[in-house]
């Protein structure tokens, strides 16, 4: 019965140390995929998907501390969500929108492929080309313009 209780239980320091390492680990791996989210979610390939799985495997682990708890994995969870909650808020503030850092990109006008802007969104030709497939494209000259979304989706809008 001790043993349930161990694992149900959570001391003071316990709890503190896991709303701290909540918040800490969400601000890293928000900035994070800041910088690379666009291009993981524009063209994943198996090894992002890999990276990422990992990532949340760290993350979920280096939350919980040395021994994983129902009622710390409950108290994680809760942080969480009032985080995500409060940092929706912020990012919908007028100052913030206003200083949106992603927006969208045209990576292919008139026909023509924007190879810098794909390389500075870490992205390949190859994944463009996936996308322009998916999209009905046939050649080059169809395609007015190709964007990538600041969720990272392509749209493509075709001549005429």
């Amino acid at each position: 019965m001790d043993d349930l209780g161990f694992y149900l239980g959570l001391p003071l320091f316990g709890a503190v140390t896991i709303v701290v390492s909540t918040i800490v680990l969400y601000l890293a791996i928000t900035t994070l995929l800041s910088h690379a989210g666009q291009r993981l979610y524009a063209s994943p390939s198996s090894l992002d998907l890999a990276v990422v799985t990992v990532l949340g495997a760290i993350v979920g682990r280096s939350i919980l501390g040395q021994v994983p708890t129902l009622s710390g994995g409950l108290l994680a969870l809760a942080t969480l969500l009032v985080v995500e909650g409060v940092a929706g808020r912020v990012r919908r503030s007028d100052r913030m929108v206003a200083r949106r850092r992603h927006r969208a990109v045209a990576v292919m006008v008139a026909g023509q492929v924007q190879r810098h802007e794909l390389t500075r969104l870490g992205l390949d030709e190859s994944g463009l080309w996936t996308e322009l497939r998916a999209a009905g494209v046939r050649s080059p000259q169809e395609v007015a313009v190709a964007v990538v979304e600041p969720d990272g989706r392509f749209t493509v809008l075709r001549r005429g």
